[in-house]
């Protein structure tokens, strides 16, 4: 792997130990990412997404820890407070057609709401970015998508 490569990786790395703070994020996002139910809801797609995040998905193996710690799909609850604390559910992400797709182990229940989030803080910022700003936190947060699968 080049230089470059492991360089980006590790800013990613700590990008990502850094944005669990203690402090409430915002819940906006400084970009066009859209989450979707595919036709058939069987899957979630994340679309828009830069290219030079979907070039280094494309170029790197990364495992479903990796994956959720900025995509995630949950199972939702009316307790706002809880929604935080919610474990991620187990899942297949892929690449496709400049996309990623997120297919839950188990089949979507009709009956219970999910909801799924894209974390744009870590996501979307180049390390560059990072350097010429000279701090890793930055505002942001994540975009959210409530759902539930149609029968």
């Amino acid at each position: 792997m080049k230089f470059n490569k492991r360089f980006h990786i590790s800013i990613l790395f700590f990008l990502l130990l850094f944005s669990c703070s203690q402090e409430k994020s915002v819940n906006e996002a400084k970009t066009d990412l859209k989450i979707s139910l595919s036709a058939d809801s069987s899957e979630l797609i994340l679309s828009n997404i830069p290219s030079y995040v979907m070039d280094e998905f494309k170029e790197d193996s990364l495992d479903v820890n990796l994956w959720t710690n900025f995509f995630a799909v949950y199972k939702d609850t009316s307790d706002q407070e809880m929604r935080d604390f919610r474990p991620a559910l187990d899942g297949t992400y892929t690449i496709v057609n400049g996309t990623v797709r997120f297919k839950p182990n188990s089949v979507w229940s009709s009956n219970e709401y999910y909801f799924a989030r894209c974390y744009t803080k870590t996501l979307l910022r180049k390390p560059e970015d990072i350097i010429s700003v000279r701090k890793i936190n930055s505002p942001g947060g994540f975009i959210e998508y409530k759902f539930r699968a149609k029968k």
